[in-house]
């Protein structure tokens, strides 16, 4: 069956066929946590449930690749590119949302009263953060629809991408990791400086550590990619470091259920809720005008 294919993608495709259900189920469990806890529906969830979304469409995009593997078939690079469009959305879009869910935190910790305030401005709020991600997205989509080709690929993620589109994607990640590596390390460092409830705490210290975890990866990633070209001219050669190297990316996209059960008392208890079947009982979100009218009043005395 494995005949003609090189022998190194070989345990790559079996690597895939664990890592996909994992990520899968982690990542959907991520999703209904946010739909039956009333208190998960701030517009930090909202990104985070997004991001979960992503992720999960990410790692759905190497089912493709493993049938391909075991079934020893090839596709036009153009024909790949098609399939892989809602995985490569997945793909793209991860890290900007990180991005924002970092500047989410910083300014919860920055402007506390004019960020809770945005609070009850949920759509436009989350809408703002929403921007860059999509036309990110959306540039990256139309080089790598610009790029189609006739070439015969085994049909994973990065050859979904062809030329110039993946090049772009990859040192602009660098920006993004960049930057996302400056949000969270500022928000840590006012953290110490401000009395924060613990809950916020929690919820950053998991969305902290999901973020360690993903940055280790995609830097293990973005560096192959990068370097990658300067190893070896054999592209079969390139696309095997590629495919490799999104190894760490895998697994750390299917490893948000995990992390956020382990440090989050809100996604804990919601898990918890859903195995024992005992979810309407989980307490709602205070979400009054009241609070918002004292939030205001609050700002003006200090601005007085």
């Amino acid at each position: 069956m494995f005949g003609n294919v090189h022998p190194w993608l070989i345990p790559l495709a079996f690597f895939y066929l664990i890592i996909i259900p994992v990520g899968i189920f982690s990542n959907v469990i991520m999703i209904i946590c946010f739909f039956v806890n009333p208190r998960l529906r701030s517009p930090f969830h909202i990104l985070l449930t997004l991001t979960c979304l992503a992720d999960g469409i990410h790692v759905c995009g190497q089912i493709i690749f493993v049938f391909q593997m075991l079934t020893n078939t090839y596709s036009y690079q153009s024909t790949c590119y098609m399939l892989n469009v809602l995985p490569v959305i997945g793909l793209t879009l991860a890290a900007p949302l990180l991005m924002q869910i970092g500047l989410d935190r910083l300014l919860a910790v920055s402007f506390p009263i004019r960020y809770r305030e945005l609070q009850f401005q949920k759509l436009f709020y989350t809408s703002i953060h929403l921007i860059f991600p999509i036309l990110y997205t959306i540039s990256i989509l139309y080089l790598g629809f610009l790029e189609r080709n006739n070439e015969q690929v085994k049909c994973a993620i990065p050859t979904a991408l062809a030329g110039i589109s993946f090049k772009v994607f990859t040192l602009s990640s660098h920006a993004i990791y960049v930057s996302i590596i400056l949000a969270y390390l500022m928000t840590a460092i006012l953290l110490k400086f401000h009395d924060t409830s613990s809950r916020f705490k929690a919820v950053f210290k998991s969305i902290g550590v999901t973020v360690g975890i993903v940055l280790f990866g995609w830097a293990i990633t973005t560096v192959s990619n990068t370097f990658g070209l300067f190893v070896t001219d054999d592209m079969e050669v390139y696309n095997l470091i590629q495919m490799y190297s999104g190894i760490t990316v895998n697994i750390a996209i299917s490893s948000n259920l995990i992390i956020f059960y382990t440090i989050n008392p809100e996604y804990q208890l919601t898990v918890k809720m859903l195995m024992d079947g005992t979810c309407g009982k989980l307490p709602t979100f205070s979400d009054s005008a009241s609070e918002l009218q004292n939030l205001r009043k609050n700002t003006k005395s200090q601005e007085t």
